[in-house]
């Protein structure tokens, strides 16, 4: 279906509405599927059986006990391990070839289709983490108050001796590094709810290893990437983050800029599919293509007694295990590909995605480069989870082969899927999104016949024009869901303007 828009065209002639009504009596024209081209259900359920008995378990438990899909689980566990990795696990592809464990994750669904009870089931485990890491302040606040403190003797000092230059008229001396440092205490952290570039910065100074951006709703964050604060466009430094490249924040709130050499911010957050089209308007820097998306369908209720209750404890414990192992942004905690996980890399690059990057178009094209990175980091989020079910034994250094085939049907066969979806979705504009308002009206109501006014009032809650109902009409006609109805040539008067609903649409 084309993207169209919206034309005030003034609706239909007489001369049209009488040809239209003789075609009343030809069959009905086959459905254009990109009619319900909206629904979810069409891409595919989270694969389970690539997560490990005891994770896989869990999933499944905290989404029936939420009521919300599996779908939505995985995506906060891969978010919570990303939390506790961050820049201080790297997975090593080649010499020259590292990707930190940084993911952005976007889980799209409709107000209640339980984004944010299984969000909070994995957030409350990074609280108990939070927690405990929180207890290694004291020290490190007493390193950051003598280091204030060396700031201030240092530039007592270089002021001191700035007079006594000037009195002997000798160039003035240099002012010390360490006289410069003032930068504010930040506790342990690993999530933020929400920040200026400026602040994030100052958090990611405190915590080098990185921090993810745990939104409930991400289209207001992604419209507000293009305005420009703190001396710069958010828009750059949000993209360095993904790749937890190095930037350099100007702040007016400090004597001069900071530079970070490792900015990893992870991103995770729900979505409408109605905002998704304004989230990523002009999004062609690689914003979206930097996302993993969840579309999933609603599952079927499940009666309160019959709900599992996950184990949560079990799952802290593993959640934990992977946090003690992952090192600093130092040193941190690599991941090596070994040989037969190199061939089977190899392969997939030079046999699937590099050909299919070459051949996408637009959103999808970006998605499919991103995918090189992509799959690379979340080979190295299953291999540490699966060692979290047997955390006594010594931890990974290695991404064997089956992890890494596993990242990749994980990453082709289901996140592709949804992405492209999703990418079909954000390119619709006004006038698509209206005419599947209608098609949806018009199944739940099990309408039969309507007029323009129903359209424009019931269906759109008359946040269109009569013209431009008239012209969602046109499209619909086009489109087989609608027709006009038949006229009785034996009622005198002007006849009202009414269309038929094809049968196949309630019956689809």
């Amino acid at each position: 279906m084309n993207v169209r828009a919206f034309h005030d065209d003034g609706g239909f002639s007489a001369n049209r509405a009488s040809a239209m009504a003789a075609a009343a009596e030809v069959p009905w024209p086959l459905l254009n599927e990109a009619l319900f081209g909206e629904s979810e259900s069409s891409a595919t359920v989270f694969p389970l059986e690539h997560l490990t008995p005891g994770w896989r378990q869990w999933v499944a438990d905290t989404a029936q006990s939420a009521g919300t899909s599996p779908d939505y689980v995985a995506m906060g566990l891969f978010a919570a391990v990303t939390a506790v990795c961050g820049a201080g696990v790297n997975v090593r592809v080649t010499a020259g070839w590292r990707e930190p464990l940084v993911l952005w994750l976007a889980l799209v669904g409709s107000p209640s289709s339980g984004k944010s009870p299984a969000l909070a089931s994995v957030r409350a485990l990074l609280g108990q983490i939070e927690v405990a890491i929180r207890d290694e302040d004291g020290d490190r606040q007493s390193m950051h108050a003598a280091k204030l403190e060396e700031a201030r003797l240092a530039t007592e000092q270089w002021r001191e001796d700035c007079q006594t230059a000037k009195r002997n008229c000798h160039p003035l001396p240099v002012r010390p590094q360490e006289a410069g440092f003032d930068q504010p205490f930040v506790p342990a952290q690993l999530v933020i709810a929400d920040a200026t570039m400026e602040a994030l910065a100052d958090v990611v100074a405190g915590n080098p290893r990185g921090v993810i951006l745990w939104r409930d709703e991400l289209a207001a964050w992604l419209a507000n990437l293009g305005r420009y604060a703190s001396g710069g466009s958010d828009r750059a430094h949000w993209l360095e983050a993904w790749a937890a490249a190095g930037v350099t924040i100007n702040r007016r709130s400090r004597s001069g800029p900071l530079h970070l050499e490792k900015f990893p911010v992870s991103v995770v957050g729900s979505i409408q599919p109605e905002r998704l089209s304004e989230a990523f308007a002009g999004s062609d820097d690689g914003m979206a293509a930097r996302f993993l998306f969840a579309w999933p369908s609603v599952p079927p209720y499940v009666s309160l007694k019959e709900r599992h209750v996950p184990d949560d404890d079990v799952a802290l414990a593993m959640l934990q295990a992977i946090a003690h192992v992952a090192g600093t942004v130092e040193t941190p905690r690599v991941l090596g590909f070994d040989d037969e996980a190199l061939d089977l890399y190899d392969r997939f690059l030079g046999n699937f995605l590099h050909p299919e990057a070459n051949d996408a178009e637009g959103f999808e094209a970006g998605w499919i480069g991103k995918g090189r990175g992509t799959v690379a980091r979340l080979a190295g989020i299953l291999t540490l989870l699966d060692w979290s079910e047997r955390a006594h034994t010594e931890a990974p250094r290695t991404v064997n082969k089956m992890a890494l085939n596993r990242a990749i049907q994980i990453w082709g066969q289901y996140f592709r899927p949804h992405a492209q979806t999703i990418f079909n979705q954000a390119g619709r504009d006004d006038g698509d999104r209206a005419m599947r308002r209608v098609v949806k009206w018009l199944r739940a109501e099990r309408v039969k016949e309507v007029s323009r006014e129903d359209i424009r009032r019931n269906a759109l809650s008359q946040s269109v024009t009569a013209e431009q109902a008239g012209t969602v009409i046109e499209w619909l006609v086009e489109a087989g869901a609608l027709r006009p109805a038949s006229v009785d040539p034996s009622k005198r008067g002007r006849p009202a303007r009414r269309w038929d609903v094809n049968p196949a649409l309630l019956e689809r």
